[in-house]
């Protein structure tokens, strides 16, 4: 018999109605020679810090750091009659095989692994990796099953992640925490191996913001016209510069070019220069080029796209797996395409285009298909999925129509442009250096608010040149199927080239009319989520190139899985927060960074380093030993700095010396698994600084049996119980009570002996 394990109901529901087994069970899909049981997400952790030494239960720099060899496992308690479940079909040897059919990437491989190491479940062990929930792709991945022996190395890196993430999080945020203390502060400051660097690069771009001085700086654009009385427009330009420092050059500037009128030192044509132009279409998506466009597009958070993109693949079946860092396909799967753009063409609104691209063969690009650039899983694009779309909500039809353009675009010729550049000269000297009067492409895209070293301090010599650009498209292409995207490079310089010239003359003479514009240096924008994405993908460097940024796709802060889910965990920890579209960081999430004895631990470029590492594990070509036994020393480094460091002092969650604990050997160890905190409280009756999930206004209190919120007397009744020390997965709020005017606040009923 075979035994299949998915991660959730709803896969095991679409293996079994794939594969006909159509029996009941409890907690499992029975019948023809299969049983098809679930986790539900993780049913296994690791262990407490108690539970390797009683010692390490109470909050103390002396007991850090904390090493557990081995690491032992523990169910999931809130998931624990699943896990029964799950460890009875394990251990019973009916079964000759076992397919693990979690997801198909790092933390599928884990969940199965753990469960797999703690119910000590012997029967071989075989691999579903699938990239689409269709019945056709199942049934096709189950005739390829492969040996899970051909997964150790991407076991080893999750793993290693996991115990790594286990070692930084739970020790650098007791000694920081604990550390705290010295300084007069009741907060829990977590810290994490991908959170801080990650909110590290929110705070730097915050205070880089506030420690901006906007300077004044003027331009001069030109307005000429044509003996037919056509007008264009140029802006004066000096050895590629055209911001003047100060209001008297600009003036003097002015009168020198209207001085000059008449031939031949008035305005006239240099020269002109039009060039074709083409554009290629954007590449496929990956889930953080995907996330990053429907920021752009739609104002979707990163959660948001990614939730919505997980039911077009799990509930919906019209898309292939979204958690994926590629943005190619296999060269294999060109044969099988057109049976997908028949697929998306069933659509009305892709009928054309789709029709369009069956009429001949599809094309073999090498943006489009790379084998060496697909591990995991290929690029995301529409499944052969048939049928309508009106099960789709509207958000998820606007995630789907991205998706499904990109995908039919790629296969589209070049968009093409005629892209004309003219010269204005007016006064006479030196003829112009081809450099300075003909940027490149790149300068082209140079943004108004680049660096101050750009502006004059002083007026060259003349003549005076005057640089206009226009675009004209003489092919759509692409283009005709897809509009511009947040990353999609085609966007970039549109604006400067907006303008459609006039046919002109070398030599040909003109009128100008000329207008100073004053205007400001610009501060940094702040993040968002498209923009927070880019930077933890590209481990904090500003990369807008698509080929670099695959190059350093393995040096980045988390994978595309885990990056949403971080920008929410700064949020609910108080540590950042939205602020329109932009994200901020808190006065919490700055007196942390600031604050933090290990700069290392907010390195995003020693973050990437990790997690090119993992990458490596997961390829086989660096051993787990080796990463775990650089963790640790890290781990040992980074308690002797904090030890020796002074503590930080959070804002608003701290008390007079009198009034703090001084013995911390009845803290609680506690970890809000509400996307709260990770692990751990301070001090009894002390607030962590971690804004309440009911209310969103009060901040958590830690009590004897729970936790609680702040403003309990406006009427926020959030109560988070303790299950063995830890509070619960759920939070069991009460209803938020709202009191009338004038009446007094009602005290909500606890149970004897909480906080």
């Amino acid at each position: 018999m075979q035994l299949i394990i998915t991660e959730k109901p709803s896969v095991a529901r679409d293996l079994a109605r794939a594969l006909g087994v159509r029996g009941g069970g409890q907690g499992c899909i029975e019948g023809d020679g299969r049983v098809i049981t679930w986790c539900l997400g993780h049913l296994v952790e690791f262990e407490e810090p108690d539970a390797y030494d009683p010692a390490w239960k109470p909050w103390r720099l002396s007991s850090l750091p904390m090493l557990p060899e081995p690491f032992r496992l523990r169910p999931v308690r809130s998931s624990a009659s699943q896990w029964k479940v799950v460890r009875s079909l394990l251990r019973d040897r009916r079964f000759d095989e076992v397919v693990n059919a979690c997801d198909a990437g790092r933390e599928g491989e884990l969940i199965f692994r753990l469960c797999h190491e703690l119910a000590g479940a012997r029967a071989a062990v075989r691999r579903l990796w699938i990239s689409s929930l269709t019945e056709a792709s199942i049934r096709e991945g189950f005739a390829r099953l492969e040996p899970s022996a051909r997964y150790d190395a991407l076991g080893d890196a999750a793993r290693c992640r996991a115990e790594a993430d286990w070692l930084v999080g739970i020790n650098a945020t007791r000694a920081v925490t604990v550390r705290g203390r010295s300084a007069g502060s009741d907060a829990l400051f977590s810290v994490g191996r991908v959170q801080t660097p990650t909110l590290a690069m929110l705070v730097a771009r915050d205070q880089a913001i506030r420690a901006f001085v906007p300077k004044d700086y003027w331009e001069l654009s030109g307005e000429f016209t044509t003996a037919e009385a056509v007008r264009f427009t140029a802006r004066w330009t000096a050895e590629g510069r055209q911001r003047l420092a100060r209001a008297e050059l600009a003036q003097s500037l002015v009168e020198r070019v209207s001085s000059r009128v008449s031939s031949p030192h008035g305005p006239r044509v240099e020269s002109i220069e039009t060039k074709r132009q083409r554009v290629s279409p954007p590449m496929l998506f990956d889930l953080t080029s995907l996330q990053r466009t429907a920021n752009g597009r739609y104002g979707f958070s990163a959660q948001r796209t990614l939730d919505l993109a997980q039911a077009l693949y799990e509930k919906h079946k019209v898309l292939t797996y979204p958690r994926t860092d590629s943005r190619h396909l296999q060269k294999g799967m060109h044969a099988t395409l057109p049976e997908v753009i028949r697929s998306v063409g069933a659509q009305p609104e892709y009928s054309a285009f789709a029709n369009a691209l069956l009429q001949s063969p599809l094309p073999r690009s090498g943006r489009v298909f790379d084998d060496g650039k697909v591990r995991d899983h290929h690029a995301i694009i529409p499944t052969e999925h048939k049928g309508s779309l009106g099960a789709l909500n509207g958000d998820e039809r606007k995630l789907f129509d991205l998706v499904a353009r990109r995908f039919l675009g790629v296969f589209y010729p070049d968009a093409e442009f005629d892209q004309t550049v003219a010269v204005v000269v007016v006064g006479e000297g030196a003829p112009a250096r081809k450099a300075a009067a003909r940027r490149s492409p790149k300068d082209d895209e140079k943004k108004d608010d680049e660096a101050d070293d750009r502006l004059l301090d002083a007026l060259p010599p003349p003549p005076d040149r005057f640089v206009a650009r226009g675009r004209v498209r003489v092919s759509a292409g692409w283009q005709e199927v897809a509009g511009f995207g947040d990353d999609e490079p085609s966007a970039k310089g549109a604006k400067d080239d907006a303008q459609s010239l006039p046919a002109l003359r070398e030599g040909e003479a003109l009128r100008g009319r000329y207008t100073p514009e004053k205007k400001q240096t610009q501060a940094p924008r702040r993040f968002n989520d498209a923009t927070i994405l880019g930077a933890m993908e590209s481990a904090g460097r500003q990369v807008d190139d698509e080929a670099l940024r695959e190059a350093l796709k393995d040096r980045g802060l988390g994978t595309p899985a885990t990056r949403a889910s971080m920008i929410e965990t700064l949020i609910a920890r108080g540590y950042a927060a939205r602020e329109q579209k932009s994200l901020v960081s808190t006065p919490l999430g700055e007196a942390l960074i600031d604050g933090l004895p290990v700069p290392a631990l907010a390195s995003a470029e020693l973050t990437g380093e990790w997690e090119e590492r993992l990458s490596r594990v997961a390829r086989g070509e660096e051993k787990r030993d080796d990463f775990m036994r650089d963790i640790k020393d890290v781990v040992r480094d980074l308690v002797k700095r904090v030890a020796a460091a002074p503590g930080i002092a959070a804002p608003g969650a701290t008390r007079a010396r009198s009034e703090r604990r001084t013995s911390p050997a009845r803290e609680p160890a506690a970890k809000v698994a509400v996307a709260v905190v990770e692990s751990g409280a301070p001090a009894l009756g002390s607030r962590t600084g971690v804004v309440c999930p009911v209310c969103g206004q009060g901040t958590l209190i830690v009590g004897r049996r729970a936790w609680g919120c702040s403003r309990w007397k406006e009427g926020c009744g959030a109560v988070f119980p303790f299950e063995g020390g830890m509070p619960g997965a759920k939070p069991a709020a009460k209803p938020k009570r709202v009191r009338k005017p004038g009446a007094k606040p009602a005290k909500p009923r606890r149970k004897k002996g909480e906080g």
